[in-house]
């Protein structure tokens, strides 16, 4: 059987931050649209960012690894494709309007969970960009023709803003001029990591202070870069909490000025009653005594899983909002993690838009994370702190963003992960 034991223990140790797949993701599309030569330093392996990298080849890009550098030749013409995004939710929103860009038939494929995540958000909006654009009642495979032209659209926001961030790749390659309005944009701080990333590639994309709101003026074009990766703080926040549970940790490769909206995690951790410690691209997290908190995670719904893990171990009850941002994730990641919690004898409560979960006593048991990497790891980092150890299952989902997380759990301590 598949299955990963954590045991309780102390643990102590210096590790570096996996790279950001998110910031990974971004920069080959960009880099697929630079004409000549880009350079990606640092980035990130996981799966969903080697999605990417398949899918960037398929469109005409030409990539080459050598050591920890990734070059990326762009700017060929894109052939009719089929793209093969596996479970990268990101990969389907973001790449389907920049296959938009070319007349030619493109069909994005989907495997396991991503098959029922919801793609009809994309169907509208490029229809009204002058794109062909099909799904399966609003579920994976999508298929899209173009060319996409310029013009005045509105996204829905409320789910995702990955479909946007495609679209401020693409619209910039456009003749014309557009406009985009995401009222209720969830997760602004991701976009505004788009509008960063495709500024080091030579385009610009003006932003409303609310993020509700983009001009993209056409007839840019992008311009070979040399790129170079942060660390990425989803992953790290796992890491960061268990210092917070069993020891201390000092976590590298972790930028404070990072727009990551997960960089929150800080803010949790000094609620929760950790000691905190941020230096020169470190954070240094000690395990103190632990209070309940309140944290709102509806922009950074990847810290939903970490946090929970954190609140298991503060005594009393914590409250999480942002919990209907969950439903459409890898899993129904709200009511996956209640049963998680559950399995290992925490007790929780889902009303409307929050979690509640009364903390201080793991006890410890198994946790399917139902391919979900973000609770497998959250089980994980909750196992440090149990009475009985916790078994995680099919903990090798782990890879979807971050493959070395068992093992760098594994260095921390005495214990056996």
């Amino acid at each position: 059987m598949n299955v990963k034991r954590v045991e309780p223990f102390e643990i102590a140790g210096t590790l570096a931050a996996p790279p950001s797949k998110s910031m990974t993701l971004r920069a080959v599309a960009a880099a697929l649209l630079a004409p000549g030569a880009s350079s990606i330093e640092g980035p990130s392996l996981c799966e969903d960012a080697l999605a990417g990298f398949r899918i960037a080849e398929a469109l005409g890009a030409r990539l080459e690894s050598a050591g920890d550098r990734m070059t990326v030749r762009g700017g060929a013409p894109m052939p009719e494709a089929v793209l093969d995004c596996r479970e990268s939710g990101l990969s389907m929103r973001m790449f389907a309007p920049i296959a938009a860009l070319s007349g030619n038939r493109t069909v994005l494929a989907a495997s396991g969970s991503l098959r029922a995540r919801p793609m009809g958000m994309l169907e509208g909006p490029l229809r009204r960009l002058g794109a062909a654009c099909r799904t399966r009642d609003g579920r994976p495979p999508v298929e899209v023709r173009g060319p996409l032209a310029s013009g005045r659209v509105a996204v829905d926001g409320t789910t995702s803003s990955q479909f946007l961030s495609g679209l401020l790749c693409a619209l910039p390659l456009c003749p014309g001029d557009s406009d985009i309005r995401a009222a209720g944009l969830k997760s602004k701080p991701y976009a505004a990591m788009t509008v960063d990333v495709l500024s080091r590639f030579g385009v610009r994309v003006e932003a409303s202070g609310d993020m509700e709101a983009f001009f993209v003026r056409g007839g840019q074009g992008y311009t070979a870069a040399s790129y170079a990766v942060e660390g990425d703080w989803s992953g790290g926040a796992f890491l960061l909490v268990a210092g917070a549970l069993a020891g201390s940790i000092v976590v590298d490769n972790l930028q404070t000025a990072s727009l990551q909206p997960d960089k929150r995690v800080l803010e949790a951790l000094d609620a929760a009653g950790a000691r905190v410690r941020v230096g020169d691209g470190s954070v240094t997290v000690e395990n103190e005594s632990l209070r309940p908190f309140v944290f709102d995670a509806t922009h950074c719904p990847d810290l939903f899983p970490p946090l929970a893990a954190l609140a298991a171990a503060c005594p009393g009850r914590s409250v999480i909002r942002g919990a209907g941002r969950l439903i459409h994730k890898e899993s129904d990641r709200a009511s996956a993690l209640a049963a998680a919690l559950g399995n290992i004898g925490v007790t929780t409560a889902l009303a409307e838009d929050r979690m509640e979960i009364e903390g201080g006593r793991i006890r410890g048991g198994t946790v399917d994370p139902r391919g979900d990497h973000r609770i497998a790891m959250a089980g994980a980092v909750a196992g440090l702190a149990s009475r009985e150890g916790v078994a995680v299952s099919d903990w090798t989902c782990v890879s979807k963003s971050y493959p070395g997380f068992f093992r760098d759990l594994e260095s921390l301590g005495r214990g056996r992960a």
